[in-house]
């Protein structure tokens, strides 16, 4: 079975938490009232042009993998059942 870093780096993954990621950047500034930014599409990234999006993009990305990082210490802690 692949390790959850692993999965991180499958390009279907990927696609699929940078889908979820713009949207819920999209939600955040629709919420506060704000016209959303624009993402470009770069190697499978979302990037931002404006800096702040930017930053929390890059926050969550690493929020992401801080968490399947955690998940897989657990899975070997566990000897993989709870996995």
């Amino acid at each position: 079975m692949a390790t959850y870093i692993e999965k991180l780096q499958d390009p279907k993954t990927v696609q699929k938490l940078e889908s979820l990621l713009g949207g819920h950047i999209m939600s955040v500034y629709r919420n506060a009232g704000l016209n959303p930014p624009v993402p470009v599409s770069h190697g499978g990234r979302f990037i931002y042009a404006d800096p702040a999006p930017e930053k929390y993009a890059r926050h969550l990305r690493e929020g992401m993998k801080l968490f399947a990082q955690a998940l897989d210490e657990m899975s070997q802690n566990d000897g993989g059942n709870n996995a």
